[in-house]
């Protein structure tokens, strides 16, 4: 038997950060017993999203983790950078199963989740983790409507008892249910560029970090 530590890696773009991110990574430490979460923001997205600059979504990370079970990792920024690589979740799994003895425990939305099957090799994923849905709405997970074969997916490995997340190295699907959340980046951007109020979707120190240096107010990248 495996009984070893729990690390939580939670991927995303992250632009901008905001309460139901910190919310799910919080709930995720409490209800899964992970030793830390590491956040890592996405380099280059594979559906070709506009991001803000990499040094504004790693400084917003950096403002909140603080938290000492919070960690930043830049390495989809920097395979992008120094690469030029697409940020592939399999390759990133990979990198930290290389260098990590700890079991790790990929975050990820339920709504993410019923899209896996568009990933780069996402049949491949459960190789180098575990997974754990995050489903915040009413709706149970299994009665969702996603693709036959993700279904498969979620069935063959899909775990009610916690303890297998420690039994075993990686292979298992453990879903969590959480408050439904009002907080999107989407939304953020939007009422930013409206001029419209955002102080209850965001800490306060990302709100005056936004307002410094001027984020959103634009279409496009932000250097």
């Amino acid at each position: 038997m495996v009984d070893n530590k729990l690390i939580g890696l939670y991927g995303g773009a992250f632009d901008p950060i905001h309460n139901a991110h910190l919310s799910i990574a919080r709930n995720c430490i409490k209800v899964v017993g992970l030793e830390k979460v590491i956040f890592i923001p996405t380099g280059n997205s594979p559906t070709h999203k506009n991001l803000t600059a990499h040094h504004h979504r790693l400084q917003m990370l950096n403002i909140i983790s603080k938290n000492n079970f919070f960690e930043i990792s830049d390495f989809e920024i920097k395979e992008y950078l120094n690469h030029k690589k697409t940020s592939y979740t399999l390759n990133t799994l990979k990198y930290f199963k290389e260098n990590n003895e700890s079991t790790l425990i990929f975050i990820i939305g339920k709504d993410a989740f019923s899209t896996i099957n568009k990933w780069y090799r996402w049949d491949e994923i459960l190789r180098y983790c575990h997974l754990v849905i995050v489903d915040r709405s009413s709706v149970e997970l299994n009665t969702n409507k996603i693709p036959t074969e993700v279904k498969i997916f979620l069935n063959d490995n899909l775990t009610t008892d916690i303890n297998d997340l420690k039994k075993y190295r990686q292979g298992k699907i453990y879903p969590i249910q959480m408050p439904k959340f009002e907080e999107s980046s989407s939304k953020i951007r939007y009422r930013l560029k409206n001029d419209l109020d955002i102080k209850k979707l965001i800490p306060e120190t990302i709100y005056n970090y936004i307002l410094h240096n001027r984020l959103y107010s634009l279409s496009g990248h932000n250097k």
